[in-house]
């Protein structure tokens, strides 16, 4: 398969050669063209091999991917004078997987955690004529990373269906990959593209360093392979813009298998915590504190391993154990991945001035709160801040940011997510959390079921109804 880089090289020359000639091939006198007796010869060797080793690489790794079809119990909200009514119904979603592993009698399939959360049933197709009940080994939200359990009995050839994984950090913008999965129940489809750009963030997860594609990604392919031209699974197909054509997006292979081998182990995911909140120096920021290198502690959470070393907000941390910190992803990832109790030295500057704090990182819990919210706040699943005065100038907003929404809450039913900007609770703006909270207090003392709210999300406003009971 590692000459199929040649092969595709060598096409590229092969065709640039063949235009010349038939450029050479006809002449101008006049106004009149003539064509020269001799005719520009063409060999299709160079194509019949490009194909034949795509083909083969297709070949060996189709058995490796299957379909996923999942059933999920949504409740929708019937009004009824003079209250909603919940109606349980029955949601299918169609995704793709990649077999990554074969213990003893049990397949471990990859897929995204957004195609099998909250199912109550998951079936596997590996090919036309076997199908199987999966079952949810576990799923990581905050990745969109999720391991189905299949029994491997029955099904043709199970060691030869088992992936091969690459190594996503040595991956180069344009590089040959090619997609595989179900996109609107297509079985298979194998698409090809390169990978347009790499440590892509698009706000759909907490961790995000995605591998951007051009090759055509659809509804069905989420959890299917990307892969490259020795046939190594390099990523895992999770999203697309939909407004646009060619932006495709996929998880990391390094860093899904790092979340799938400890659901694999132990059915969840440990990360490294500090408790912080932390944003890149924009030259804005930089001006204003005369910084430019680093990552600004915007909010230091209470009772965290931050708080408990002494970071403050208007920090800046420059090192990690004394390598240079490079962006927030970067931080972020390097945290994440160090084990809870390991003690690690963050080179801070605080006032112009660099000083070391040692910090023992702890794990990251399931919730996470920054503030101290109130009964009202806590009852509808909302965690919330007020916005920071460089957060109010980049933003060019006033309002409330929701750092958290609690799984399975009336927030979450009302569509909010992390990262919305409340900006107004009945048309009246929001200045901060106590008001928002007041604005709540007051909807409930009317016997109100539900507010109006004005959000800003990715940089659009848009109106949601929360409920409030």
């Amino acid at each position: 398969m590692r000459r199929i880089y040649m092969v595709f090289i060598s096409l590229l020359i092969l065709i640039y050669l063949i235009g010349i000639e038939g450029c050479k091939a006809q002449k101008v006198q006049g106004s009149q063209f003539q064509t020269d007796t001799k005719t520009a010869t063409y060999t299709p060797g160079m194509l019949v091999q490009f194909e034949k080793e795509l083909t083969e690489l297709v070949e060996k790794v189709s058995p490796s991917v299957v379909a996923i079809y999942s059933t999920q119990e949504v409740s929708t909200f019937e009004e009824g004078f003079p209250f909603f009514f919940p109606i349980p119904q029955e949601r299918r979603s169609l995704g793709s997987g990649v077999i990554i592993a074969l213990k003893g009698d049990k397949f471990y399939i990859l897929t995204n955690n957004h195609v099998v959360q909250g199912a109550k049933r998951i079936r596997v197709k590996f090919d036309p004529h076997t199908e199987k009940e999966g079952k949810l080994v576990g799923g990581d939200p905050k990745t969109d990373v999720a391991v189905v359990e299949v029994d491997a009995r029955g099904v043709e050839n199970p060691a030869n269906r088992v992936a091969k994984l690459g190594d996503s950090d040595k991956l180069k913008v344009g590089q040959l990959v090619i997609a595989i999965g179900n996109p609107y129940g297509l079985e298979r489809t194998v698409t090809m593209g390169v990978i347009s750009a790499l440590k892509r963030s698009i706000g759909i997860t907490q961790y995000e360093s995605f591998i951007q594609t051009d090759a055509a990604i659809n509804p069905g392919n989420s959890g299917g392979p990307l892969i490259n031209v020795y046939g190594e699974v390099i990523g895992i197909n999770t999203a697309i813009v939909a407004e646009g054509q060619g932006l495709g997006f996929a998880i990391p292979i390094n860093l899904a298998k790092w979340v799938a081998d400890q659901i694999i182990a132990k059915g969840k995911v440990t990360r490294g915590w500090l408790g912080v909140v932390i944003q890149e120096i924009t030259p804005e920021i930089a001006e204003a504190i005369g910084v430019k290198e680093g990552i600004l502690v915007s909010q230091v959470a209470p009772n965290s391993p931050a708080s408990t070393a002494g970071l403050k907000a208007g920090d800046i941390i420059v090192e990690i154990d004394g390598e240079k910190v490079r962006d927030v992803r970067d931080l972020q990832f390097r945290i994440m991945k160090t084990p809870p109790g390991t003690e690690v030295k963050l080179s801070v500057i605080r006032e112009g001035k660099t000083q070391l704090i040692k910090v023992k990182v702890g794990e990251m819990p399931e919730e996470v709160s920054f503030t101290q919210p109130r009964d009202q706040a806590s009852a509808i699943g909302l965690a919330l801040r007020d916005l920071t005065p460089q957060e109010v100038r980049r933003f060019d907003v006033k309002g409330v940011l929701v750092v958290d929404v609690v799984q399975g809450s009336l927030a979450q039913k009302s569509g909010l997510r992390r990262g919305d900007i409340i900006l107004m609770v009945n048309n009246q703006p929001v200045e901060s959390v106590s008001d928002f909270e007041e604005k709540i207090e007051k909807a409930k003392s009317e016997k109100r079921d539900r507010v109006l709210l004005l959000v800003r999300r990715g940089g659009n406003n848009f109106y949601v109804v929360l409920y409030l009971r």
